[in-house]
């Protein structure tokens, strides 16, 4: 089996979150179970300037993007692994960011990303690929099914692929305007209710859902979430007359990177057989932040949160229950960036608690794994979550997570049942402060019983969400795919 494997982020290369980590990580397990991978992603300026080993292959696409003729350089990585492809051209992708400046996305992104999905196409009939699968990731790739059968100047070309595409998350959905539509040289009849157009404007992920053989989004619960008016973002009539070929496939976790047997990190390896290790840890994340290790520090839980801080994730609630949070007898570690809002409210909770409560605004790797080795508890409250990541990472570093009954967190967590030693986290139903502090005040109350905890940590480290799971189930859906007429 022959898979393209198409996105706009992939670590190492370039990420921004979840997307990225699949990116890096699922076409390897696919490779690994014996599938021919190949990858494809734009050549922004952190691959350039990543340290990465890539090479021009000389090939050059010209690529037709409204009234203009634009040639893509086409790079290679000359790493281990799947075949990955980069398109290149500076014009649009020699930028600070991926898709947006603080303030506003890029005014030109509808066009950037027509000109890398044409330039994919160019790349396929110029190798020769005879790809079985396309399989495609969020709007800046949604357009593929469409640049796949009509080619790159819109007048038709013999497809042969099947094409998957997975929602990551569906609040983002690539709309834009009706007067970029000649960028892409498809034909008008595209541009129509029961294609692309979406209230007068082109909406790149519902033309995806309407051309693409499968769809996937990332767990199972949100599969089913994203059909209700609430998670559906204005979409869900379009995936309702799509459910049959829509499938949750939970996201998998890279226990190469994420482990705390290998983790280096960490300021001390340890594992489910000797915990030893998590107290070196912890004791090396509460130095670091420069909290205060006073007599007793190791009988006080860690509450660790690594997050964009947004109202997706829960921001409102803490904004309203931190007062509360505080008063229990806890230290509280928090890496993330977001609304500058939220960034400045963490920055006064840390003045106010300068002790117990600190703060990291933007994105620092290294202390991320810290966090999760060095906390007890790991706090995600999100409003809503397609998958979800970090209670996965939690399980493996022993830190038992307290999550919002929604998407992966609700497919990933189950409720802590000393009475019959089952259960790995803490969940709470209703989106409120009151049952955010409810299972806080729970999770507080089991820790200070070493007879429940410590069981507990060691059981959860022990949870498998490796990436293998996840890659076995989409094979079987390429394999379905493949089967249909």
């Amino acid at each position: 089996m022959k898979v393209v494997f198409v996105s706009s982020e992939m670590r190492p290369f370039a990420s921004t979150g979840g997307l990225g980590d699949v990116g890096g990580a699922l076409p390897f397990a696919l490779m690994g179970q014996g599938v021919d991978v190949m990858r494809v992603m734009p050549m922004y300026r952190r691959v350039l300037e990543g340290n990465l080993q890539c090479s021009d292959t000389h090939i050059r696409i010209q690529v037709p993007v409204g009234l203009r003729t634009l040639e893509a350089e086409i790079w290679r990585a000359d790493e281990p692994g799947p075949a990955t492809y980069f398109v290149r051209k500076d014009e649009f992708f020699d930028r600070r960011e991926l898709y947006s400046l603080p303030e506003r996305d890029y005014d030109d992104n509808f066009e950037r990303f027509v000109f890398f999905q044409k330039a994919v196409v160019g790349l396929l009939d110029t190798l020769h690929v005879q790809a079985d699968i396309v399989h495609t990731n969020d709007w800046q790739t949604a357009l593929m099914p469409y640049f796949l059968e009509y080619g790159t100047q819109g007048i038709g070309r013999e497809m042969h692929e099947r094409t998957v595409f997975t929602i990551h998350n569906l609040a983002y959905q690539g709309v834009f305007p009706s007067s970029v539509f000649p960028y892409s040289s498809l034909p008008y009849s595209c541009f129509s209710l029961e294609e692309l157009e979406f209230y007068g404007n082109i909406n790149c992920l519902k033309g995806a859902i309407k051309r693409c053989h499968q769809v996937t989004t990332v767990s199972e619960r949100y599969a089913k979430e994203i059909l209700t008016p609430e998670f559906g973002s204005g979409l869900e009539g379009v995936l309702a007359e799509s459910q049959h070929k829509l499938t949750g496939i939970l996201n998998g976790v890279d226990y190469g990177e994420w482990d705390p047997r290998a983790d280096i990190l960490i300021a001390a390896s340890y594992s489910a057989d000797n915990m030893d290790g998590k107290l070196t840890c912890k004791r090396a994340l509460l130095e670091g932040t420069k909290l205060r290790l006073k007599k007793g520090w190791e009988k006080r839980p860690v509450i660790g949160m690594v997050s964009r801080l947004v109202d997706q994730k829960g921001m409102d609630l803490l904004a309203n229950t931190m007062e509360a949070i505080m008063q229990e007898d806890i230290y509280f570690v928090m890496l993330g960036s977001g609304l500058e809002m939220y960034q400045e409210l963490c920055l006064s909770w840390a003045k106010k608690w300068p002790e117990r409560f600190a703060v990291q605004i933007g994105y620092n790797n290294a202390l991320a794994h810290q966090i999760e080795a060095g906390s007890d508890i790991f706090m995600m409250p999100s409003k809503f979550e397609p998958c979800g990541l970090n209670q996965m990472y939690s399980l493996r570093y022993g830190t038992l997570p307290i999550v919002h009954a929604t998407g992966g967190l609700d497919d990933t967590i189950t409720n802590l049942d000393p009475s019959n030693n089952t259960g790995n986290g803490f969940k709470f139903t209703e989106y409120t402060g009151a049952a955010l502090l409810s299972s806080l005040r729970e999770a507080i109350a089991r820790y200070r019983d070493t007879d429940i905890w410590y069981p507990a940590r060691r059981r959860i480290m022990a949870e498998d969400f490796s990436w293998d799971r996840s890659a076995e189930r989409y094979i079987k859906l390429y394999e379905t795919t493949l089967a249909q007429s």
